[in-house]
Parts: structure tokens; C-alpha cells; sequence
């Protein structure tokens, strides 16, 4: 996976959320989201030295994503809980790996 496949920004409910790519999250995270803030951030590196391989930066991406919509809906119950966060980022991230696309050319 490349950079290019995580978008560098996208908007959830009206607001911009600039995507960061950082050294480190704040507690070793892999990612964090501030939606309130506009952005999220995806770590290089988490749990002391470690790089957070490419696939999971993309798994990060979306549920990073996952977050900010569910904050911007006010759902605060569900987007408190992790597990169902991981759960539908990891259904997610297999979904748009998966996509087929078609071309301008291939649209009628």
C-alpha cells in the first residue's frame, strides 16, 4: 500500500478532516481522530520502536474515518466502543481493498 491510497483529506458532515501522517500518535497509538480539530493522525511508528506496517496504516485510515463519522452523528456510545469501531473498520477496510472501480470510459 502507498500513501496514495489513503487519501490526504475527506469530509464527514460538513467538516474537512485533513489526514496526517506522523511519527508517533499520542500514547503509541496507531492513529487518533479530532474531528472538532479537523484531522486525523496515523503513525510510523507505535509501542516503543515498532513501524505499523502498510495494511494496517490503511485499517487505520478507516477506522480513524469510522470515528469521525460516528462523532459527527453524536453516537458517543458507539463511538466509545472499540471493538465495535475495529469490527466495522476491519469489514470496511476489506470492502474498499476489494473494490472494483470502473473508468470514466466504462460509465454510461
Amino acid at each position: 500500500m502507498t500513501y496514495t491510497e489513503i487519501p490526504s483529506c475527506y469530509n464527514v458532515g460538513g467538516t474537512t478532516i485533513e489526514v496526517k501522517m506522523v511519527e508517533r500518535c499520542d500514547d503509541n497509538c496507531v492513529g487518533m481522530s479530532l474531528t472538532c480539530s479537523g484531522y486525523i493522525e496515523i503513525a510510523e511508528k507505535y509501542n516503543k520502536d515498532r513501524l505499523q506496517s502498510a495494511s494496517s496504516k490503511k485499517n487505520t485510515f478507516y477506522h480513524e474515518l469510522v470515528h469521525t463519522i460516528l462523532d459527527t452523528m453524536g453516537e458517543t456510545e458507539l463511538n466509545n466502543n472499540e471493538r465495535f469501531v475495529n469490527c466495522f473498520a476491519g469489514f470496511l477496510t476489506e470492502a474498499m481493498s476489494k473494490a472494483v472501480f470502473l473508468n470514466e470510459d466504462e460509465k454510461q
